[in-house]
């Protein structure tokens, strides 16, 4: 049962309660902290998303699984291969995503070409086979670890590499091996991993998966590791990029797959996109980065971040995206970012813990539904928003949280921020707020978060926040505090929107 509501009354006690009286409960942190260090531990351990998703329980936290359509096996059939430079490929790839990374590309090959998989659908099985028969020996071995490709392999658009179950793609490293998707990777129950000695032309190089141009991606059940180098998508570990010239492809899927020592899985305008019931070990950048695009979904996955990385991030006018049932742990930035004008996001029901910024934060982003979550013992806050507007957040819990259960920064001043029926329990402060502009409070809870229950600016509006109206699901309106600012561009150059439409709204 949920606490009492905290009432008007609240506010002539709340500075004569001792601290001890009203924090919390130690042994109950302590709890929280254990079962959070489990979860690391078991993501570590390989346990899949299942298993941590029931592991969570303890907090609180929930998830059913969608029900999943069964894809098709693919069909097998006659490849046709080539050998060609791969300046051919890197020529077509500079039109989707620039050319800025392809001398150090082109520096890291034993020799400057690629084996092109130009037609058909073969598994890896079939393309080692192939490669013999067509006296290409050498660049693909089996061994009793899998295939090791020595070469960049390149899908062309048309063609399809179809992983079966067992098999496993070793990238060599010391040749400047990795694979290019420009028609279809489909991948069931298969491993794609980085392999051997540091490459002697570039020591930083390690081989990535790319799908781009026109193609497309249905992985599930798979396992990617050590895979990615450098800052920025392409190269970072598993990409899928659509944008530029070339037809938009069938939604990709990424599903109930793993990924160890991986930089980053980012999909870059990746219309439709599912990333779904994955594990992410720590990485280098963010363990799922969303970039553009639009109707995409990422729900059900675990996260155990990076040290310098973000859990999951959502940029660049990304569009009506769904963050939903993710557990995200120990992320060194925030477990969740929202930023570069991304608007039209639902983050809801996700777990996330131990971030050493905040739990959740955006920042230039609008239209924004946050709710249902439990943002538990961040190291900052537990929602952070800044320079956003159009937020609804509602009925979150917030404990244990650094600095404020929620933090509100340098609003613009248009859109309203809803801030109802959320739990907020043991936070330095319960709601921290400074140059705001419209917020409206209903029915939030802050009978375990006394005394501490404002701070900055918004001190000054305590005996209109604890209207009594407060109570009874009537908002209390605060104007003021604004930052008068004209509506901003978008890194696409639109104007960010200037009103907001949730479900269930007239």
């Amino acid at each position: 049962m949920r606490k009492a509501w905290v009432r008007a009354s609240l506010v002539a006690v709340a500075c004569c309660l001792p601290l001890t009286a009203t924090g919390a409960d130690y042994a109950r942190t302590l709890a929280y902290e254990k079962t959070v260090a489990a979860l690391a531990a078991m993501v570590e351990a390989g346990r899949p998303a299942r298993d941590l998703h029931e592991a969570a329980a303890s907090l609180g936290f929930s998830f059913t699984p969608a029900e999943q359509a069964t894809a098709r096996p693919a069909t097998l059939s006659q490849v046709k291969l080539s050998v060609v430079s791969i300046d051919l490929v890197l020529s077509q790839l500079a039109l989707q995503s620039g050319a800025n990374y392809h001398v150090a590309l082109r520096q890291a090959q034993a020799r400057a070409e690629v084996l092109l998989l130009e037609a058909g659908v073969t598994s890896l099985a079939q393309l080692y086979e192939a490669t013999n028969k067509a006296n290409l020996s050498g660049l693909i071995d089996k061994t009793d670890a899998g295939y090791v490709a020595h070469l960049p392999i390149v899908v062309w658009n048309g063609a399809t590499l179809a992983l079966q179950p067992g098999e496993t793609l070793l990238l060599d490293r010391s040749t400047g091996a990795f694979l290019l998707a420009s028609g279809h990777l489909v991948g069931d129950g298969a491993a794609v991993r980085g392999t051997g000695e540091v490459n002697p032309r570039l020591k930083d190089f390690n081989p990535f998966v790319v799908v781009a141009l026109s193609g497309s991606a249905r992985l599930e059940r798979m396992t990617f590791a050590d895979l990615g180098y450098g800052l920025f998508p392409p190269l970072t570990g598993v990409t899928i990029l659509e944008s530029g010239f070339f037809a938009k492809p069938s939604p990709s899927v990424v599903r109930d797959s793993r990924f160890d020592r991986v930089g980053t899985l980012a999909l870059l305008d990746a219309d439709g996109a599912i990333v779904d019931g994955n594990v992410f070990g720590p990485s280098s950048g963010p363990a799922v980065l969303l970039s553009g695009g639009t109707d995409i979904l990422a729900r059900g996955n675990v996260v155990l971040a990076g040290a310098d990385a973000h859990g999951i991030k959502v940029t660049a006018g990304a569009k009506s995206v769904e963050l939903s049932g993710n557990i995200v742990i120990d992320a060194g930035l925030n477990g969740i970012f929202a930023d570069g004008g991304a608007a039209n996001l639902t983050i809801d029901d996700n777990l996330v813990a131990g971030s050493q910024r905040s739990g959740v934060s955006i920042a230039s982003a609008d239209c924004v539904a946050v709710g249902g979550n439990l943002l538990l013992q961040n190291a900052q806050s537990g929602l952070a928003v800044s320079d956003s507007a159009g937020l609804a957040v509602t009925a979150n819990r917030l404990i244990d949280n650094g600095n404020a259960g929620i933090s509100v920064t340098h609003q613009p001043d248009y859109g309203v921020i809803e801030i109802a029926s959320n739990e907020l329990d043991g936070n330095r402060v319960g709601i921290k707020g400074s140059t705001t502009a419209r917020l409206a409070f209903a029915m939030n809870d802050f009978s375990a978060q006394a005394p501490r229950l404002l701070d900055g600016e918004l001190v000054q509006f305590t005996d209109r926040f604890f209207n009594l109206s407060a109570t009874d699901g009537t908002p209390t309106i605060i104007d003021g505090l604004q930052l008068k600012s004209g509506a901003k561009l978008t890194p696409t150059g639109a104007l960010r929107p200037t009103s907001c439409i949730f479900e269930g709204d007239a």
